[in-house]
C-alpha cells in the first residue's frame, strides 16, 4: 500500500493497521508509528537533506531586539518642570503661607519620545507571539513532528527561539541553531546600544540638576 508522492509529509493512518498511525516521509512509509495497540508518542523521524527549517519569521524574532535598540534613543526626559517645582516648593516651606502646596505633574517628565518607545515595546512583544504561531505552523507544513509550541512566546521570543532550535537541531542536525546565535549577537549589539544611550543620557541629565535648589 502506497500514499501519493506528491502528499506532503506527515502522520497518516497506518496502512498495515501496525499502529494508529504512520509517518510519510513524503516519497515512501517510514518505520515509524504511534498511538497503536501499545501507546505510544509519534516519533520525530529526521527531515530530508536540505529542507526549508528556516524561513523569514524566525529571522525576524531572531532580530528584534534592534527594536528595542532603536526605541530607547526616543526617551527624553525633561526635568526644568521637576527643577521649577521644587523651586516652588522651597519657596512655600520657608514663607511659612498656608493654603494648597505646590504639586508635581509626573507626566511632565516625560516627553512624546517615552510614549513612543513604550508603545514599541508591546508591539514587539504582540508580534513576537504572532511570528512564533505562524513560525511554528510553517515547520509543521515541513514535516517537523511536535514543533516547540508557539506560546512559550509569551514569556519571551528567546525562550521560542532557543526550544524551536533544539528541536529542529535533532531532526536536522547539524543545522538548526542558527538563530540562537542571531539572536545573541543582536542581543549583545542591544545592549552595547542602552550602555550609550545610559551614558549620553546623563550626559544631557547633569546640566538639568544644576537647576536645583540647595538646603
Amino acid at each position: 500500500m502506497s500514499t501519493p508522492a506528491q502528499t506532503p509529509p506527515g502522520w497518516y493512518p497506518d496502512p498495515w493497521g501496525h499502529g494508529a498511525q504512520r509517518f510519510w516521509d513524503g516519497q515512501q512509509w517510514t518505520q515509524h508509528v504511534a498511538g497503536g495497540p501499545g501507546g505510544g508518542r509519534m516519533e520525530r523521524p529526521r527531515l530530508p537533506e536540505g529542507a526549508p527549517i528556516y524561513g523569514p519569521l524566525i529571522w525576524i524574532l531572531a532580530l528584534l531586539p534592534l527594536v528595542s535598540a532603536a526605541a530607547v534613543w526616543l526617551i527624553r526626559f525633561d526635568l526644568s518642570g521637576f527643577v521649577s517645582y521644587l523651586n516652588a516648593e522651597q519657596a512655600y516651606t520657608n514663607s511659612g503661607a498656608g493654603g494648597t502646596p505646590p504639586m508635581l505633574d509626573p507626566f511632565s517628565l516625560y516627553g512624546p519620545g517615552y510614549w513612543v518607545a513604550q508603545l514599541l515595546s508591546f508591539a514587539v512583544y504582540g508580534l513576537s507571539v504572532v511570528f512564533a504561531a505562524l513560525d511554528r505552523r510553517r515547520l509543521e507544513r515541513i514535516g517537523v513532528v511536535r514543533p516547540f509550541h508557539w506560546a512559550w512566546a509569551f514569556l519571551s521570543s528567546p525562550v521560542y527561539i532557543i526550544g524551536r532550535s533544539v528541536i529542529v537541531h535533532r531532526v536536522a542536525s547539524p543545522r538548526g541553531r542558527a538563530p540562537i546565535w542571531v539572536w545573541i549577537a543582536v542581543t549583545c549589539m542591544t545592549l552595547i546600544s542602552v550602555i550609550v544611550w545610559t551614558v549620553v543620557f546623563f550626559g544631557q541629565l547633569a546640566p538639568q540638576l544644576q537647576g536645583l535648589p540647595t538646603a
